[in-house]
């Protein structure tokens, strides 16, 4: 941006804990935070930037690019990028990147060659297996002793991972005092089932299995993640 003239700050990032994003993988497990949250723990977001709806129409340009832009048009690698030249459009006497410089920041950190292995290759694998893990037999079947236990005591679901909603709670209702005594039964239900243990052993599986028919993709995914790592530690301010 500053090379097109701006001065530009990404909008402040709300931290998150690692734990509190990937603790309901598996539904709510942790009984303190049942019994404190019931359903209604929310993990932290971005807050917008409020600059953001303030900018210029050149500013935005510079930022995104063209409106009119197609998926077809944008480069899918920097050196595709840069032997294009970049777009029509100018500002401070230079071309502004096709998809404007997040296009270009985007490129250079992720996809600098043809051979850059997509950004989504390892969470589509890691779909595909919790896909397949959710078929599975032990998974069915671990869901239905849950789900037997929960109707011990009075409460219908049949989806541990969808518990909330199926349960009837919503955003504004996932924190009642009826909510976290649910929760808490919910949480004892799977502890009596090993829910989380047979989810984590099943899809664990179907991971390995993907990581084995995927071998050399994943290892060029490892280096250029390393390679990754190294650029953006050389430019970090």
């Amino acid at each position: 941006m500053e090379r097109l003239g701006f001065e530009y700050a990404p909008p402040e990032k709300t931290a998150t804990s690692m734990d509190l994003r990937h603790a309901g993988v598996f539904g709510i497990l942790d009984m303190k935070i049942a019994a404190q949250y019931g359903y209604g723990r929310k993990v932290a977001t971005s807050p917008q930037g409020e600059g953001a709806s303030l900018r210029s129409e050149a500013e935005r340009v510079a930022l995104s690019g063209a409106d009119d832009l197609a998926l077809e048009d944008l480069p899918m690698s920097q050196e595709e990028a840069e032997k294009q030249g970049g777009s029509e459009q100018k500002m401070n006497g230079r071309r502004v990147p096709v998809g404007g410089c997040t296009r270009e920041s985007f490129l250079k950190l992720y996809a600098p060659t043809p051979d850059s292995v997509d950004l989504l290759y390892v969470f589509d694998l890691q779909r595909n297996a919790e896909s397949g893990a959710l078929n599975d037999s032990r998974i069915k079947n671990v869901n239905k002793l849950w789900s037997a236990c929960m109707k011990k005591q009075d409460l219908i679901a049949s989806d541990p991972l969808k518990a909330a909603s199926q349960l009837g709670f919503d955003e504004e209702t996932a924190s009642s005092p009826r909510a976290i005594a649910t929760a808490k039964k919910d949480v004892k239900c799977k502890q009596e089932v090993n829910l989380a243990g047979v989810y984590f052993d099943v899809q664990s599986a179907y991971q390995y299995r993907m990581i084995d028919t995927n071998t050399k993709t994943l290892d060029l995914v490892k280096r250029q993640l390393k390679e990754r790592l190294k650029l953006a530690e050389s430019i970090a301010p």
